[in-house]
């Protein structure tokens, strides 16, 4: 077991800090900061990632100890480890107890020069400013079998604590790229464009989503700009027959999700019963 380390002064204490509170700082090292045991066993089993990318793990004192702990200590061989002293550990993390616990780890080289190949489902998000929104969907997406979440200009930071901690391990197990020209991801994808949109004039229950398809979805306020909804070959919208004239974006991006998860489920047991 590693030394405790016991000094705010540290270097290790210091850059730890730098990391999680700064986007600039873990884009400079090419690193993400993740929390908590759950997101270190995401990573390590991630299909997609992998233990390699795994560089280093900091942890409190006071959760040496616990059975999660040594359990997941055992796993991580090769990978640098540091224990730090609680009080000093709870200025740069916000998990306590087992679960206080920092990942660092590689970011994938994906950003607005990748181009936007994979088929299959993909959201597509528009400045969509809220971390916790930008993880939720990413999530989601991931849960829905879609090959990526791609961001544009205005997007709040995929890789941020806070959007890590909302996508629960689904930015593992999804493309996430960040940072697009919009109009390059639209020459480079080959599948349908649909930008979901209060206006609409077709309903998403309406509308085929099987074979590759984006969904364009907006900022939480004012929703779709004109110039990226003019990418799309569709409006939709999704239909509410309540009192409530718009829906969360992760909320309405869960609905789009799982609206061609049952397409292509009716799709296969139509397939399956005919034979």
């Amino acid at each position: 077991m590693s030394l405790v380390i016991r000094s705010r002064d540290n270097a290790l204490v210091k850059r730890l800090a730098r990391l999680s509170a700064q986007g600039r700082a873990r884009r400079e090292e090419g690193v993400g900061i993740i929390e908590g045991w759950h997101l270190v066993r995401a990573l390590l089993e991630s299909r997609r990632r992998g233990a390699s990318n795994l560089l280093s793990v900091a942890l409190s004192e006071a959760a040496i100890d616990h059975p999660e702990s040594r359990t997941m200590i055992d796993r991580l061989d090769g990978v640098a480890l540091h224990v730090i002293d609680a009080s000093v550990f709870a200025r740069i993390g916000e998990s306590d107890g087992p679960n206080a616990v920092l990942g660092v780890f590689t970011l994938p080289p994906t950003s607005g020069t990748t181009p936007v190949k994979e088929g299959g489902l993909q959201l597509w998000l528009d400045a969509v400013q809220d971390p916790g929104n930008v993880g939720t969907l990413i999530r989601t997406a991931a849960a829905a079998g879609a090959t990526a979440v791609v961001l544009g200009p205005g997007c709040a930071d995929p890789w941020s604590p806070k959007a890590l901690r909302a996508g629960m391990g689904g930015h593992f197990e999804t493309a996430v790229v960040n940072g697009v020209v919009w109009a390059d991801a639209a020459r480079a994808f080959g599948g349908q464009i649909l930008a979901l949109a209060l206006d609409g004039s077709r309903s998403l229950y309406d509308t085929v989503l099987d074979g590759d398809v984006a969904v364009l979805l907006g900022n939480e306020g004012a929703g779709l700009s004109e110039s990226v909804a003019a990418l799309a070959s569709a409006r939709v919208h999704i239909p509410m027959p309540g009192a409530v004239e718009s829906l969360n974006v992760a909320a309405a991006g869960a609905i789009v999700c799982f609206e061609r998860v049952r397409q292509l489920q009716v799709a296969a047991a139509a397939k399956s019963t005919s034979r």
